[in-house]
Protein backbone atom coordinates (compact mmCIF):
# COMPACT_ATOMS: atom_id res chain seq x y z
CA UNK A 1 0.00 0.00 0.00
CA UNK A 2 1.29 3.43 -0.94
CA UNK A 3 -0.47 6.51 0.43
CA UNK A 4 -0.52 9.93 -1.28
CA UNK A 5 1.71 12.40 0.51
CA UNK A 6 2.72 15.97 -0.28
CA UNK A 7 3.34 17.06 3.32
CA UNK A 8 4.65 14.88 6.15
CA UNK A 9 4.41 16.15 9.74
CA UNK A 10 6.45 14.65 12.57
CA UNK A 11 6.17 14.98 16.32
CA UNK A 12 9.61 14.83 17.95
CA UNK A 13 9.84 13.34 21.46
CA UNK A 14 8.53 9.80 21.53
CA UNK A 15 8.09 9.78 17.76
CA UNK A 16 10.93 10.96 15.52
CA UNK A 17 13.46 10.99 18.39
CA UNK A 18 14.46 7.94 20.42
CA UNK A 19 14.19 7.62 24.19
CA UNK A 20 17.49 9.51 24.55
CA UNK A 21 15.84 12.36 22.60
CA UNK A 22 18.25 11.82 19.69
CA UNK A 23 17.66 11.53 15.94
CA UNK A 24 18.79 8.19 14.51
CA UNK A 25 20.64 8.02 11.21
CA UNK A 26 17.84 5.85 9.77
CA UNK A 27 15.11 8.38 10.60
CA UNK A 28 17.28 11.25 9.39
CA UNK A 29 17.89 9.53 6.05
CA UNK A 30 14.20 8.72 5.61
CA UNK A 31 13.20 12.37 6.10
CA UNK A 32 15.93 13.49 3.71
CA UNK A 33 14.53 11.08 1.12
CA UNK A 34 11.07 12.58 1.57
CA UNK A 35 12.50 16.06 0.94
CA UNK A 36 14.35 14.84 -2.14
CA UNK A 37 11.03 13.55 -3.44
CA UNK A 38 9.56 17.07 -3.09
CA UNK A 39 7.49 16.20 -0.02
CA UNK A 40 7.31 19.07 2.46
CA UNK A 41 8.76 17.80 5.76
CA UNK A 42 7.44 19.66 8.81
CA UNK A 43 8.60 19.15 12.39
CA UNK A 44 5.75 19.61 14.88
CA UNK A 45 6.39 19.73 18.62
CA UNK A 46 5.42 21.12 21.96
CA UNK A 47 9.04 22.21 22.21
CA UNK A 48 10.24 25.78 21.81
CA UNK A 49 11.27 26.83 18.29
CA UNK A 50 14.91 27.22 19.36
CA UNK A 51 14.93 23.61 20.56
CA UNK A 52 13.56 22.26 17.27
CA UNK A 53 15.77 24.21 14.88
CA UNK A 54 18.98 22.21 15.54
CA UNK A 55 17.10 19.02 14.62
CA UNK A 56 15.77 20.68 11.47
CA UNK A 57 19.32 21.78 10.61
CA UNK A 58 20.67 18.28 11.26
CA UNK A 59 18.24 16.89 8.67
CA UNK A 60 18.99 19.75 6.29
CA UNK A 61 15.47 21.15 6.11
CA UNK A 62 14.58 24.67 5.02
CA UNK A 63 10.90 24.56 5.94
CA UNK A 64 8.45 26.06 8.44
CA UNK A 65 8.50 24.57 11.95
CA UNK A 66 5.37 24.16 14.08
CA UNK A 67 6.43 24.72 17.70
CA UNK A 68 4.78 25.18 21.12
CA UNK A 69 2.04 22.65 20.23
CA UNK A 70 0.95 24.89 17.36
CA UNK A 71 1.15 28.27 19.08
CA UNK A 72 3.94 29.33 16.72
CA UNK A 73 4.74 28.58 13.10
CA UNK A 74 8.13 29.98 12.11
CA UNK A 75 10.42 29.27 9.17
CA UNK A 76 13.62 27.43 10.11
CA UNK A 77 15.96 29.48 7.93
CA UNK A 78 14.27 32.81 7.15
CA UNK A 79 12.84 33.27 10.68
CA UNK A 80 9.57 34.47 9.14
CA UNK A 81 6.78 34.05 11.70
CA UNK A 82 3.70 32.70 9.94
CA UNK A 83 1.58 33.02 13.06
CA UNK A 84 1.86 33.30 16.83
CA UNK A 85 -0.92 32.78 19.37
CA UNK A 86 0.30 33.50 22.92
CA UNK A 87 -1.36 33.08 26.33
CA UNK A 88 -3.15 36.26 27.55
CA UNK A 89 -1.14 38.11 30.19
CA UNK A 90 -3.77 37.97 32.94
CA UNK A 91 -4.25 34.20 32.63
CA UNK A 92 -0.49 33.68 32.51
CA UNK A 93 -0.14 35.47 35.86
CA UNK A 94 -2.97 33.38 37.33
CA UNK A 95 -0.95 30.26 36.45
CA UNK A 96 2.18 31.82 37.98
CA UNK A 97 0.28 32.52 41.22
CA UNK A 98 -1.18 28.99 41.27
CA UNK A 99 2.30 27.52 40.94
CA UNK A 100 3.71 29.73 43.67
CA UNK A 101 0.93 28.72 46.06
CA UNK A 102 1.39 25.00 45.33
CA UNK A 103 5.21 25.12 45.10
CA UNK A 104 5.23 23.85 41.50
CA UNK A 105 8.08 24.31 39.03
CA UNK A 106 6.97 26.49 36.09
CA UNK A 107 8.64 27.19 32.74
CA UNK A 108 7.64 30.61 31.34
CA UNK A 109 8.32 30.71 27.58
CA UNK A 110 8.55 34.28 26.29
CA UNK A 111 10.07 35.51 23.00
CA UNK A 112 11.43 31.98 22.45
CA UNK A 113 13.43 32.23 25.68
CA UNK A 114 12.89 30.17 28.85
CA UNK A 115 12.44 31.81 32.26
CA UNK A 116 12.12 30.06 35.63
CA UNK A 117 11.98 31.24 39.24
CA UNK A 118 15.09 29.22 40.06
CA UNK A 119 17.23 26.51 38.58
CA UNK A 120 16.59 23.05 40.04
CA UNK A 121 16.34 19.38 39.07
CA UNK A 122 13.31 20.11 36.87
CA UNK A 123 14.98 22.88 34.88
CA UNK A 124 18.02 20.60 34.51
CA UNK A 125 15.77 17.77 33.26
CA UNK A 126 14.20 20.07 30.67
CA UNK A 127 17.58 21.37 29.52
CA UNK A 128 18.99 17.84 29.20
CA UNK A 129 16.08 16.87 26.95
CA UNK A 130 15.80 20.00 24.83
CA UNK A 131 19.13 21.78 25.00
CA UNK A 132 17.39 24.98 26.12
CA UNK A 133 19.00 26.70 29.14
CA UNK A 134 16.71 28.38 31.65
CA UNK A 135 17.17 31.93 32.90
CA UNK A 136 16.34 32.21 36.65
CA UNK A 137 14.55 35.46 37.56
CA UNK A 138 13.71 34.85 41.23
CA UNK A 139 10.04 35.79 41.03
CA UNK A 140 8.07 35.12 37.85
CA UNK A 141 5.55 37.78 38.87
CA UNK A 142 7.97 40.37 37.56
CA UNK A 143 6.91 39.16 34.09
CA UNK A 144 3.37 40.42 34.72
CA UNK A 145 1.89 42.01 31.61
CA UNK A 146 3.84 39.70 29.29
CA UNK A 147 2.14 37.23 26.95
CA UNK A 148 4.09 33.95 26.97
CA UNK A 149 3.82 31.55 24.07
CA UNK A 150 3.51 28.65 26.50
CA UNK A 151 3.66 27.76 30.20
CA UNK A 152 4.92 24.37 31.37
CA UNK A 153 4.73 22.67 34.77
CA UNK A 154 7.25 19.88 35.46
CA UNK A 155 6.23 17.54 38.29
CA UNK A 156 6.64 13.90 39.42
CA UNK A 157 4.67 11.64 37.02
CA UNK A 158 2.82 9.81 39.80
CA UNK A 159 1.42 13.13 41.06
CA UNK A 160 0.50 14.51 37.65
CA UNK A 161 -3.01 13.05 36.95
CA UNK A 162 -4.90 14.85 39.77
CA UNK A 163 -2.99 18.05 39.03
CA UNK A 164 -3.87 17.82 35.33
CA UNK A 165 -7.55 17.23 36.13
CA UNK A 166 -7.59 20.19 38.51
CA UNK A 167 -6.06 22.60 35.99
CA UNK A 168 -8.32 21.32 33.21
CA UNK A 169 -11.37 22.10 35.34
CA UNK A 170 -10.05 25.44 36.55
CA UNK A 171 -9.12 26.77 33.11
CA UNK A 172 -11.75 25.04 30.99
CA UNK A 173 -12.39 27.26 27.94
CA UNK A 174 -9.66 29.70 28.98
CA UNK A 175 -6.59 27.59 28.18
CA UNK A 176 -5.58 24.53 26.20
CA UNK A 177 -4.17 22.23 28.90
CA UNK A 178 -2.44 19.00 27.90
CA UNK A 179 0.08 16.41 29.05
CA UNK A 180 3.01 15.98 26.65
CA UNK A 181 5.53 13.97 28.71
CA UNK A 182 5.11 11.89 31.89
CA UNK A 183 6.29 14.94 33.88
CA UNK A 184 4.81 17.81 31.80
CA UNK A 185 1.58 19.79 31.95
CA UNK A 186 1.48 22.46 29.25
CA UNK A 187 -0.74 25.54 28.96
CA UNK A 188 -1.43 27.32 25.67
CA UNK A 189 -3.96 29.73 24.24
CA UNK A 190 -7.29 27.86 23.86
CA UNK A 191 -7.20 28.45 20.09
CA UNK A 192 -3.96 26.45 19.82
CA UNK A 193 -3.57 22.82 18.71
CA UNK A 194 -1.09 21.06 16.48
CA UNK A 195 -3.98 20.17 14.16
CA UNK A 196 -5.07 23.78 13.65
CA UNK A 197 -1.52 24.87 12.92
CA UNK A 198 -1.13 22.02 10.44
CA UNK A 199 -4.38 22.96 8.71
CA UNK A 200 -3.30 26.59 8.36
CA UNK A 201 0.13 25.66 7.04
CA UNK A 202 -1.23 23.15 4.51
CA UNK A 203 -3.69 25.78 3.27
CA UNK A 204 -0.91 28.37 2.95
CA UNK A 205 1.19 25.89 0.97
CA UNK A 206 -1.85 24.96 -1.16
CA UNK A 207 -1.63 21.31 -0.14
CA UNK A 208 -4.93 19.45 0.35
CA UNK A 209 -5.23 17.99 3.84
CA UNK A 210 -5.95 14.60 2.24
CA UNK A 211 -2.33 14.60 1.05
CA UNK A 212 -0.93 15.19 4.56
CA UNK A 213 0.56 12.36 6.64
CA UNK A 214 1.24 12.89 10.35
CA UNK A 215 3.17 10.90 12.97
CA UNK A 216 2.67 11.09 16.76
CA UNK A 217 2.66 9.31 20.10
CA UNK A 218 1.23 11.47 22.91
CA UNK A 219 -2.00 13.16 23.95
CA UNK A 220 -1.13 16.46 22.28
CA UNK A 221 -0.78 14.63 18.95
CA UNK A 222 -4.44 13.64 18.75
CA UNK A 223 -5.49 16.73 16.78
CA UNK A 224 -2.46 16.24 14.51
CA UNK A 225 -3.38 12.68 13.56
CA UNK A 226 -7.10 13.40 13.28
CA UNK A 227 -6.46 16.44 11.05
CA UNK A 228 -4.09 14.74 8.62
CA UNK A 229 -5.36 12.69 5.72
CA UNK A 230 -3.45 9.73 7.15
CA UNK A 231 -2.35 9.42 10.78
CA UNK A 232 0.44 7.12 11.97
CA UNK A 233 0.92 6.28 15.65
CA UNK A 234 4.02 4.79 17.23
CA UNK A 235 3.85 1.39 18.94
CA UNK A 236 4.87 3.25 22.13
CA UNK A 237 1.98 5.71 21.75
CA UNK A 238 -0.66 6.21 24.42
CA UNK A 239 -3.92 4.34 23.83
CA UNK A 240 -6.04 7.30 22.55
CA UNK A 241 -3.45 8.04 19.86
CA UNK A 242 -3.37 4.45 18.68
CA UNK A 243 -7.16 4.47 18.59
CA UNK A 244 -7.35 7.44 16.21
CA UNK A 245 -4.49 6.33 13.92
CA UNK A 246 -4.81 4.81 10.46
CA UNK A 247 -1.61 2.82 10.95
CA UNK A 248 0.63 1.81 13.85
CA UNK A 249 4.36 1.55 13.22
CA UNK A 250 7.25 0.31 15.36
CA UNK A 251 8.44 2.17 18.45
CA UNK A 252 10.54 5.33 18.46
CA UNK A 253 13.51 3.21 19.58
CA UNK A 254 13.05 0.87 16.60
CA UNK A 255 13.09 3.60 13.90
CA UNK A 256 9.32 3.31 13.51
CA UNK A 257 9.18 6.57 11.54
CA UNK A 258 11.67 5.35 8.93
CA UNK A 259 9.94 1.97 8.66
CA UNK A 260 6.57 3.61 7.98
CA UNK A 261 8.05 6.03 5.45
CA UNK A 262 9.68 3.23 3.44
CA UNK A 263 6.62 1.00 3.70
CA UNK A 264 3.83 3.48 3.05
CA UNK A 265 5.18 6.60 1.33
CA UNK A 266 8.39 6.01 -0.63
Amino acid sequence: MKIPCRLAAFDLDGTLLNSDHKLSSQNCEALQQLAENEILVVLVSGRMHQSIKPISDQIGLENPIISYNGAMVKHATTDEVYHHTPVPADIAMAIVNDCMEQDLHLNFCLNDELFVAEKNKWSELYESRTGVPATPVGDLRQLAGKTPTKLLIIHPPEKLPPLLNSFNSQYDGKLYVTQTQPEYIEFMNPDVTKGRALTALAKRCEIPIESVVAFGDSYNDESLLKTAGFGIAMENAVTPIKACADHITATNDENGVAKAIWKLIL
